[in-house]
Parts: structure tokens; C-alpha cells; sequence
């Protein structure tokens, strides 16, 4: 668990302070961090617990993703890159 939380701890910067900033998503980050979110899905998989530390990182990406994206229009990138996160966090916690 600590291992993915370092991973994604370390695109945290290049991810949320362009979307902050300057509304624009880093297309390498952004994808390299879904990689991330995809195999955490697949690794959690039946598994009931998941680390404090690794939860409250991922609940701050989206909760920071969701305030940028509320400023854009749908069709904006920020905006989609939060849908995209958004329903692959929801995977890892199995909340349909």
C-alpha cells in the first residue's frame, strides 16, 4: 500500500497545480496516475481495508480535482480528467 501511496504522492504537484493554475491537465502525469488508479483497483480487489494515509491522499486529489473542474465547462479538460478520476476512485472503494 505505502508503495502506491508514494507513486501517487509524487505526481500529486504535476497533476493538481496546473489544473489549479492554469485549467490544463499534464497529459503524461494524467495518465501515468490512471495507470496508478487502475492497478490499485486490481491489487485492492476483495480486499476490506485500505491505509488511512492512502485514502486521505486520494480523497484530496479528488476533492481538489472537483473544485477545479467546477469552474469549467463540460467539454473542458480539467473537467473530464476529473470525471475519469473521479470513477476510478469510486472502483477502488467499489461505490457504484
Amino acid at each position: 500500500m505505502d508503495n502506491y501511496y508514494e507513486k501517487i504522492n509524487d505526481l500529486v504537484i504535476g497533476l493538481l497545480v496546473p489544473a489549479r493554475t492554469e485549467k490544463k491537465i499534464d497529459s503524461k502525469v494524467y495518465d501515468k496516475f490512471c495507470e496508478i488508479l487502475i492497478n490499485l483497483a486490481k491489487d485492492l480487489k476483495g480486499k476490506e481495508y485500505i491505509s488511512i494515509k492512502l485514502a486521505g491522499l486520494l480523497f484530496m486529489i479528488e476533492t481538489s480535482l472537483s473544485a477545479e473542474a467546477s469552474y469549467c465547462e463540460p467539454d473542458d479538460e480539467v473537467f473530464c480528467a476529473y470525471c475519469r478520476i473521479s470513477r476510478l476512485i469510486e472502483n477502488i472503494f467499489n461505490v457504484s
